[in-house]
């Protein structure tokens, strides 16, 4: 197992640099299959922001098993050699998954991001905990202040870019919150869930959007105005909604709200008329 972890820290920048150009890949294969170019940028960017997002809860997990005065030290060995070897696993299927299952499913199989970077996170915090403990050799270390220059101002810029990376993904999640919580998004799934041919398309267990596209702003004076589309997957595939509206002394007036039964083709219903 001391050699598994010799592996992973002494390659360390290839294993990261190919799981970032998994990262890519998977990125390129979505804007082939016909993703949004925004669906497919934001989920390459929570292919990044896994790796940290996954580093951090094993190092929580781990690191109360850590200061746990009930867990003996080779108990906390094992559990870290267990989740290294099931990481280990899991980072090999990923990457299979991300290369080659992606390629033969259809746009409606697949998912926006990589799963490739979350195992890695695993890893290295597992490494980290485990050499803050225990020493080359499998030894308790003797003194665990003992840290070089070097490691130290690596772990400030890995906690500046996880910062980074979480405050990015607060601002994009608030965004997309605030158009799933509006007046129009609302009233364009109402018009959908009274449209009897709309309903019969996409079946009864279709999926509202999990990402919201577009432009909306408002301003104290009661005007905005809102450029939104998202897309809902039923039993015929995916389709799309696109929204239209401006607004005048606090009231939402609508010039467009048009269900799209297919990308790229013409088949639509417009959900204005009655």
């Amino acid at each position: 197992m001391e050699k598994i972890i010799d592996f992973f820290e002494q390659k360390a920048k290839i294993i990261l640099g190919f799981s970032v150009f998994v990262s890519i890949a998977h990125f390129a294969i979505c804007i082939f299959k016909g993703f949004e170019l925004f669906e497919a940028l934001f989920g390459l960017g929570l292919s990044i922001a896994f790796f940290f997002l996954a580093w951090g809860i094993l190092f929580l997990v781990l690191g109360f098993q850590k200061i746990n005065p009930f867990c003996p030290k080779q108990f906390f060995k094992f559990f870290c050699y267990l989740f290294i070897v099931l990481s280990v696993f899991a980072e090999v299927g990923y990457i299979f998954n991300d290369l080659i299952i992606s390629l033969l499913k259809s746009k409606d199989e697949m998912m926006e991001f990589s799963g490739t970077t979350a195992p890695l996170g695993f890893i290295y915090a597992i490494i980290f905990l485990y050499r803050k403990t225990f020493g080359k050799n499998g030894e308790i270390a003797q003194n665990q202040k003992e840290v070089t220059e070097k490691k130290k101002i690596s772990v400030r810029y890995v906690a500046l870019i996880a910062v980074s990376l979480v405050v990015a993904l607060v601002f994009c999640f608030s965004v997309f919150s605030t158009f799933k919580n509006s007046e129009p998004y609302l009233h364009s799934i109402k018009l959908i869930e009274e449209n009897a041919e709309v309903q019969e398309y996409l079946g009864e267990n279709y999926k509202l959007p999990i990402f919201v596209s577009g432009s909306m702003s408002t301003s104290a004076n009661g005007t905005g105005f809102a450029s939104i589309s998202y897309s809902l997957k039923g039993k015929n595939g995916k389709s799309r909604v696109y929204v239209e509206a401006q607004k005048e002394n606090d009231i939402w007036f609508y010039n467009k709200v048009v269900f799209y039964k297919i990308k790229g083709k013409a088949d639509c219903v417009d959900l204005l008329l009655k």
